[in-house]
């Protein structure tokens, strides 16, 4: 340390130590009193400072002039309307009246020179008569009215058509064919329209190229045409249901029995002079019959559509159609056909 400064720092301790002698010595301060506690009092609910609303410095601006007015009242009509210068004119004189009256006939019209002679008078009518069906029932005339068919409780049927062969089994053997065939049918009362029906039909198809062969093939003979014959019958129910006042729709269908007879030929070929416009010599085929078969009774069932139409008195055209299902010999499965025919109903 520097020498300097303990000089002046031991200097400093004898001039203070004097002073600090002559102090009296550190007494406590005495102890403050009990005060006793202040009572709790709540707080009063604050009020704000009650002070005047503030007053607009100035008033509201206060319009500098009256809004404008009018200044002078709307614009009024100068003058009335027109009025008519003068009256419609008027007709200057009255029309024309007839210059004289229509003529007269110069006389009277002629009368008969005598009297026509007297018409015998004619008989009075006869008295009123309730009419009387011939079944019995009282809707007959209106049935027959709204169909415009006379109702009958038999009719008969007459006509033909068109057979379809339907399926490959007998398309691969038959042609389609022609048919024929006629019926009957009996409706017990007028106002149900059902009734039974019996069919007797005959149909006839040609063989066709196939069947021909496998004919030649069974029969060892040179087969050149075949031809196979279906006839038989059906018992069938019928349906009529009217359309409009002119016609009606009738389903039909039942059972029925048919046979098939097949005719074969064979066919040769003989020589000898062939005219044809002119006379040559050739040779010209020669067919007989080579074998005929005949199936016994075979079962069968059908159901079909028609229409009829009335054509005066008790006489009415119809056409129908339906399916023939016909159940082959031998298990020989099923032959299919549609039979299209048309007639007339008497």
């Amino acid at each position: 340390m520097n020498p300097n400064r303990l000089c002046a720092l031991g200097t400093a301790l004898v001039l203070v130590a004097p002073a600090l002698a002559q102090q009296p010595p550190y007494q406590a301060p005495p102890p403050p009193q009990y005060q006793p506690p202040v009572q709790y009092q709540p707080p009063a609910q604050y009020q704000p400072p009650a002070q005047a609303p503030p007053q607009y410095q100035q008033a509201p601006p206060q319009y500098q002039q009256a809004p404008p007015q009018y200044q002078q009242a709307p614009p009024q009509y100068q003058q009335a309307p027109p009025q008519y210068q003068q009256a419609p004119p008027q007709y200057q004189q009255a029309p024309p009246q007839y210059q004289q009256a229509p003529p007269q006939y110069q006389q009277a019209p002629p009368q008969y020179q005598q009297a026509p002679p007297p018409y015998p008078v004619p008989p009075p009518p006869p008295p009123y008569q309730p009419y009387q069906s011939p079944s019995g029932s009282a809707s007959t005339a209106h049935t027959q009215s709204q169909q415009g068919i006379t109702y009958h409780p038999f009719r008969m049927w007459l006509g033909g058509g068109y057979s379809i062969t339907q399926g490959s089994t007998v398309k691969d053997l038959l042609n389609d064919g022609g048919m024929g065939g006629l019926g009957i049918a009996w409706f017990p009362t007028a106002s149900i329209p059902f009734g039974i029906r019996i069919d007797g039909s005959y149909t006839s198809h040609s063989q066709t190229l196939n069947g021909l062969n496998q004919a030649s093939q069974s029969t060892g003979q040179n087969i050149g045409d075949g031809y196979t014959d279906i006839y038989g019958g059906d018992v069938d129910a019928e349906i009529d249901l009217p359309l409009g006042t002119r016609s009606r729709e009738y389903f039909f269908g039942g059972v029925g029995w048919y046979r098939e007879r097949t005719t074969l030929k064979s066919v040769t070929y003989q020589q000898g002079t062939i005219c044809w416009f002119y006379c040559y010599p050739g040779y010209y085929p020669v067919y007989s019959t080579a074998q005929v078969s005949t199936t016994g009774w075979l079962p069968s069932w059908n159901a079909g559509i028609g229409f009829e139409f009335p054509l005066g008195g008790s006489a009415s055209f119809f056409l129908d159609g339906r399916f023939l299902r016909i159940k082959q010999p031998n298990n020989g499965g099923y032959w299919d056909f549609i039979p299209i025919r048309a007639g007339i109903r008497f």
